[in-house]
């Protein structure tokens, strides 16, 4: 389920859950949100799961992040809110504190440099792998961890015992 999402600007028609065919903004407009939360405007590349983490390219297409994206300078992290589908437009979280996102393993709320990556081979496209996996390569800084939810967090489903809280500080890669 995603978090409810209003802007503190002034992008009228703004709605972090709204999924368009057709672009409804310019890709690369950026507009701040409640919770400190600074969004992106962008264009799915392939389907994007709801509460993913997404690799931003210079043009503005998105997709669910992976090891590989790392590689790539000009890529931007974010988190999706909602499920976007191929082709169509949607908003991505860059910036802001208390966002669900996704993850896998285990690793302490507070890891230290090395224990937050994104998924390599060994992990699923669109997670953060979270304890001593993957390679030093991958390590995202900028992202804190606030808590994670139990399998009884209402509103989860299934997603539940994978989601985690998170406060994002324009999450980059950090660099070994």
């Amino acid at each position: 389920m995603s978090n409810s999402f209003y802007t503190n600007g002034s992008t009228i028609g703004f709605d972090a859950s709204n999924i368009s065919a057709t672009a409804l903004f310019a890709v690369g407009t950026h507009t701040l949100g409640n919770n400190d939360t600074e969004w992106v405007y962008v264009q799915a590349q392939t389907t994007i799961k709801d509460l993913s983490w997404v690799s931003i390219n210079s043009t503005f297409s998105a997709a669910m992040a992976s090891a590989a994206d790392v590689l790539i300078a000009s890529n931007a992290f974010g988190v999706a809110n909602v499920a976007i589908s191929a082709s169509s437009y949607g908003w991505i979280a860059i910036r802001g504190a208390n966002l669900s996102a996704l993850f896998t393993g285990t690793g302490s709320l507070a890891p230290t440099s090395g224990q937050m990556q994104l998924a390599s081979s060994a992990g699923p496209t669109g997670y953060v792998m979270l304890g001593t996996v993957g390679t030093a390569s991958c390590t995202l800084a900028g992202v804190g961890l606030s808590a994670t939810a139990s399998s009884s967090a209402t509103g989860l489903g299934t997603n539940a015992a994978n989601v985690m809280l998170v406060n994002l500080y324009w999450p980059l890669v950090a660099t070994p």
